[in-house]
């Protein structure tokens, strides 16, 4: 007798086989692939809440300064982005996906929207 990785039932099959069924093989699967990816997963969500956020300023603010603790207001953290954005004239822009923002002085935020 065999006992399944995933449901712990006793079947009987081959020696070498695992799983009772392929319904239990497919769910011990997903699952080992959903623990590995949860960090991802998580990060994804942080970074999309980001992109909301600086999507609804930039809408509101167009490319005007305004604090950052508005920003933070709105569900932004300055901490995720996904990458830097060398603009022609020098400038750097850290971008969340299509938006991005620079850094003026006194805790204030630029919002730009790259057109991809």
């Amino acid at each position: 007798m065999n006992v399944c990785n995933h449901c712990k039932k006793e079947f009987e099959g081959r020696t070498n086989q695992k799983f009772c069924s392929v319904k239990c093989k497919n769910a011990y699967h997903n699952s080992r692939v959903k623990e590995k990816e949860a960090h991802i997963i998580a990060l994804n969500r942080r970074l999309h809440k980001n992109w909301v956020a600086l999507a609804k300023l930039y809408e509101i603010y167009r490319s005007q300064p305004i604090k950052e603790d508005i920003a933070r207001s709105f569900g932004f953290t300055n901490k995720y982005h996904t990458h830097i954005h060398n603009s022609p004239n020098g400038q750097q822009y850290v971008m969340v996906y299509d938006y991005g923002y620079k850094k003026h002085i006194d805790d204030q935020i630029q919002i730009v929207h790259a057109d991809i």
